[in-house]
């Protein structure tokens, strides 16, 4: 049909050997829903403060597998995140490596310059790779951005007060 997908189809079990399952593979690894990355902010409870190091970080950080059958064959489909882009909702982010760590040890911070609301999210960047049966796992060549959801934010200032008791 000119050139448009229109899904899987039909073929003669003679021809089935001719198949590039690798292929199919590649295609199912971008059409499969991978997991966006829960972003978690502390301080907590959607509020923090300007010019006070606000952190961000996630747990989903692990390998995801999916199985399938294709062309009658078992294939396996992992995604790898490689890559997390934090959205700090004030214009600026950072992509890294890291998923970030929670409080102690700040990885991923931003500090704010300015009071108001704000946007906040992260985008989850995997690699992929397959294997047909047991054989060897064969790299994707294309990544998948999975972009996550946005969070409400408040950032506020507070003004040191003396208190006379």
């Amino acid at each position: 049909m000119d050139g448009t997908d229109v899904g899987d189809v039909c073929v003669p079990e003679e021809e089935v050997e001719q198949i590039d399952i690798g292929a199919l593979a590649i295609e199912e690894f971008k059409r499969i829903a991978w997991p966006e990355s829960a972003l978690v902010v502390q301080p907590p409870d959607g509020k923090t403060l300007v010019n006070f190091k606000t952190n961000f970080y996630t747990l989903d950080n692990k390998t995801v597998s999916q199985s399938l059958t294709i062309v009658g064959r078992s294939v396996t489909i992992r995604a790898t995140p490689t890559t997390y882009a934090f959205h700090f909702g004030d214009g600026d982010s950072t992509s890294t490596a890291s998923p970030g760590r929670p409080h102690p040890d700040l990885d991923v911070t931003h500090e704010y310059a300015r009071k108001g609301d704000v946007v906040v999210s992260l985008d989850t960047t995997y690699t992929g790779e397959y294997r047909i049966g047991n054989g060897d796992w064969v790299s994707i060549p294309d990544a998948l951005t999975v972009p996550g959801a946005g969070l409400d934010l408040q950032v506020v200032e507070a003004l040191p007060q003396l208190v006379l008791r």
